[in-house]
């Protein structure tokens, strides 16, 4: 459920800001400056360093910052492959690896994981009614819920569009369940600012949970996109769980 309310004008020094008029401040050129990388400390005894020595010193300088600056763009390179740019989550390849590892924990130590599917309600709506901009608005709102909400060991991801998930490694599905409604209802009381300076934005999350333990990646996630949507048909912002399936059985109940 997508609901818009109204708020009232702020008050700056140029009067009131109307509805549909931006905000913000004339942009100011700045100067990028580079950050230090570290310091090198050189010394000798008896005689002081000559212009020759100096420039040595200047140019291994520039060697070492230059290979701690290509270090630093290699991890930057790794952490932006596996992380969703507009949320700040795990990308969908990276929820694929996350969910592997955590399989195979499974397989060996027979231990439970359970998996969180959340889709926002009426997302199409936001975008066809406010612009694709408030949509990314809300997504990131809905991105940081989920991270505030997760445990240090949870893994939290971009599935795909509107589509969130919460890997929970060593959780039961009560657990995984209160976890999951404790999202929703964060969601529920998120005031999302509209882009157009008119109010704000109340949006709903509809959620689905499994649990497994069994070493069948596809089967939880099949479980859980089918609560997620059996929570959409039984009238939206509300949490569903799978009913763990026994070994070899081709579907889950929901509860």
């Amino acid at each position: 459920m997508v609901r818009s309310e109204p708020r009232s004008e702020t008050v700056g020094r140029r009067g009131p800001r109307r509805c549909g008029q931006r905000g913000g401040r004339q942009a100011q050129s700045t100067r990028a400056r580079k950050l230090p990388h570290g310091v090198i400390s050189v010394a000798r005894r008896w005689r002081l360093f000559t212009v020759d020595d100096l420039e040595v010193l200047r140019s291994l300088e520039a060697e070492a910052a230059l290979a701690l600056e290509n270090i630093e763009l290699h991890f930057r390179v790794r952490r932006q492959a596996v992380t969703d740019e507009l949320t700040g989550l795990s990308n969908h390849d990276r929820f694929q690896d996350l969910l592997n590892a955590e399989i195979e924990q499974v397989r060996r130590y027979h231990h439970p994981i359970e998996l969180i599917m959340l889709n926002i309600d009426d997302f199409k709506a936001v975008n066809d009614t406010y612009g694709h901009p408030q949509g990314d608005a809300v997504l990131r709102h809905v991105a940081r819920v989920l991270q505030e909400n997760s445990r240090d060991a949870d893994s939290p991801a971009r599935y795909g569009g509107e589509e969130l998930s919460l890997i929970l490694p060593h959780a039961d599905l009560e657990g995984a369940h209160a976890i999951a409604e404790r999202i929703r209802a964060a969601v529920e009381a998120l005031r999302v600012a509209r882009t157009d300076g008119c109010g704000v934005l109340r949006v709903t999350a509809s959620l689905g949970v499994a649990a497994s333990t069994d070493v069948r990646k596809d089967a939880l996630i099949a479980d859980a996109d089918g609560a997620l949507y059996e929570a959409k048909r039984s009238g939206k912002n509300r949490t569903v769980s799978a009913v763990v399936r026994a070994a070899g059985a081709s579907g889950a109940g929901y509860a």
